[in-house]
């Protein structure tokens, strides 16, 4: 079993860390706060394809899994960055079983067809992937999903509100068929949504640098002067 997988499989719960851009700096340092899975964002961040290979080699001189989304879902992109020595590609917008076969042939392209050498990700943001969620999460072609609750709101005509009842619906409807099939599956997370997310069956939680600065920095902007 790939690397990241079993170690998704064994643990209650991962965060999935955005480390925010090229800096090894960041990584050591999301290291050495403990910090296990590193999510390597090229769709949303300004890490390009040179980056990725000296951010691997950084999470894993610390022992860090590593994921990485791609920005698009291009059977040649893909390629480059599974070369890169990765333990999970996301693929995002993926909302058909063909993608999904389309994925399978990229990583047994790339493995020889070693399955166990990487973790496919399917990333359900669209309104197309939520209509074909019961056959998307019984597809043996990829090994797990992440759910992107902003895209998915704008898909639905909801321009990124994160609040709308009917995204929540459609969230629980993605979970609801992910939970029947016994997939692992992810989701944007903060501490105080963990638990709700946890007891829903999310196996890992994504969240960037910035959140974890941000709400860090809160008790010491709450310190008197």
């Amino acid at each position: 079993m790939n690397s990241l997988l079993l170690h998704l499989t064994n643990h209650p719960l991962t965060w999935a860390i955005n480390v925010g851009g090229p800096s090894l700096d960041n990584v050591d340092m999301l290291a050495a706060a403990g910090a296990k899975c590193l999510f390597i964002d090229c769709e949303r961040t300004a890490i390009h394809i040179e980056s990725v290979g000296p951010i691997v080699r950084a999470a894993k001189s610390h022992g860090m899994l590593t994921m990485l989304r791609s920005e698009n879902k291009q059977a040649e992109t893909l390629i480059r960055y599974l070369d890169r020595g990765i333990d999970g590609i996301v693929v995002p917008h993926t909302d058909t079983l063909e993608e999904f076969e389309q994925i399978s042939q990229v990583i047994d392209y790339v493995s020889k067809g070693n399955r166990d050498q990487f973790m496919a990700i399917a990333q359900i943001e669209s309104k197309l992937a939520v209509q074909n969620i019961e056959a998307l999460a019984a597809s043996s072609c990829v090994d797990s999903f992440l759910i992107g609750p902003n895209d998915l709101s704008h898909s639905m005509g909801f321009k990124g509100d994160l609040k709308s009842p009917q995204l929540w619906d459609a969230i629980d409807r993605v979970i609801f068929e992910l939970q029947k099939h016994q997939r692992i599956w992810g989701i944007p997370g903060q501490l105080e949504t963990q638990q709700q997310l946890t007891q829903k069956g999310a196996k890992y939680l994504y969240c960037t640098l910035q959140q974890i600065i941000q709400q860090g920095f809160q008790s010491y902007r709450s310190t008197p002067l």
